[in-house]
């Protein structure tokens, strides 16, 4: 099925969508950096019986790039005007930075998030794991000199992307400029995302009345056992799910298997 490309405008901001299929919507956040395109496989799997509505959140891919505003609270006011627009939704999936928003968001508009499927976070996430993340993003404007550089910057980050999550990748997440290549993200954006990313979600899985599925890459350094583990423990209801030979980039991975396991939260 056909993913189709538009513009949501909300009081807020204007966020680019892309959108495919019918019925209730189900919405789908992206990591940082990335873009909603990264979700394109998911989208056109679940379309099939779902409306799917996947946005590039703000400061990233086609959507208004405020100077300021980059924390969690900025992020899930975004996703409460988004559900403005759209109506309310059966679920909200979230895959790294989407994730935390996905699991807040759910926690704040319970009437209005009927579920939430959180990719890639826990509430446990130690301290040298997003010092590393800051550590990597740091510096420039991640200007490259064309798009075989831009592929070999993916493939050194994600070694496990097949080639056409990385081909999605440079056609969607960059942009040409005058002397290379630009990442549609900006700079300004990520660094500021970095330095509030680090929120504890303790009280939003513990205390959230929403179903969450949480879904960890077997070979993730980022979302550790141990974490994976805390997380599940704060609720009795919260479910788990680990995706065998992926690493932290699950929903491009293996997006079958992302997507049969969305279609058994709006299954329940």
């Amino acid at each position: 099925m056909d993913v189709r490309e538009s513009v949501l405008v909300t009081p807020r901001l204007s966020l680019r969508a892309r959108s495919a299929g019918a019925g209730e919507p189900v919405l789908f956040l992206h990591g940082i950096t990335a873009g909603a395109a990264v979700w394109d496989p998911v989208v056109e799997d679940l379309a099939r019986r779902h409306r799917c509505v996947a946005i590039d959140q703000r400061g990233h891919g086609g959507s208004d790039k405020p100077e300021t505003g980059y924390t969690a609270a900025d992020y899930v006011a975004d996703v409460a005007a988004v559900l403005d627009v759209l109506g309310p939704v059966r679920a909200v999936v979230g895959h790294s930075l989407g994730a935390r928003n996905a699991i807040l968001a759910g926690a704040a508009m319970p009437g209005r998030i009927g579920a939430v499927v959180a990719v890639e976070y826990a509430a446990g996430i130690e301290p040298e794991v997003f010092a590393r993340l800051r550590t990597a993003r740091a510096g420039g404007d991640g200007h490259l000199a064309d798009d075989d550089a831009v592929r070999a910057a993916v493939r050194a980050r994600s070694p496990l992307l097949p080639d056409d999550a990385v081909e999605r990748r440079v056609r969607h997440l960059y942009r040409a400029a005058d002397d290379g290549v630009l990442p549609l993200a900006s700079p300004t954006a990520v660094e500021q995302t970095l330095a509030a990313m680090d929120v504890d979600l303790t009280p939003a899985l513990r205390d959230s009345s929403v179903p969450v599925l949480l879904v960890r890459g077997s070979e993730s350094t980022f979302v550790s056992p141990a974490a994976f583990a805390a997380s599940l423990a704060l609720r009795p209801d919260l479910r788990g799910a680990v995706v065998d030979g992926a690493d932290h980039f699950v929903p491009e991975e293996a997006p079958g298997q992302v997507a049969a396991l969305v279609r058994e939260v709006l299954a329940r």
